[in-house]
């Protein structure tokens, strides 16, 4: 074996890292299809909104039907210059049913960023990897 062929298999590992990172980030899609499956909206308020260097996060107050409060801080991070919250905006939730605490801001970005980004970042990483190992084999048959 010459050494294009032993480094071709950098790029089968970095195909690998790309398959499982895509797999994971689809694997939110899952969550949340169950989160709509067991999911209900409500009207929430953003009471406070979390700095962090350059990026945002609100927190969010909304209400059960119940009559209980309860809050959380968005997940998603958005570039200040991006971020479109304000405090006292009235943002839809969706929650767990079951469990409440499990919520989230109830739009597109918020709800689909995860899957989207690792997704995109998984397949592109498991081509350039393929790509990579191709190269190499390709170079690793010519010195043969």
């Amino acid at each position: 074996m010459n050494a294009y062929r032993n480094a071709s298999y950098v790029g089968f590992v970095l195909s690998i890292f790309g398959t499982i990172i895509a797999i994971y980030g689809f694997s939110f899609l899952l969550q949340l299809q169950e989160l709509d499956a067991n999911g209900a909206t409500a009207k929430g308020t953003v009471f406070q909104i979390d700095a962090n260097a350059i990026y945002r996060s609100p927190w969010v107050v909304f209400k059960t039907p119940d009559g209980k409060e309860y809050r959380f801080l968005s997940e998603l991070e958005q570039n200040k210059d991006l971020f479109p919250y304000v405090i006292g905006q009235e943002v839809e939730v969706i929650y767990n049913k079951n469990n409440p605490r499990e919520a989230r801001i109830n739009a597109f970005w918020e709800r689909n960023f995860a899957q989207i980004f690792l997704g995109i970042f998984g397949v592109f990483l498991m081509l350039f990897g393929l790509f990579v190992r191709w190269q190499f084999l390709r170079k690793a048959k010519k010195c043969d």
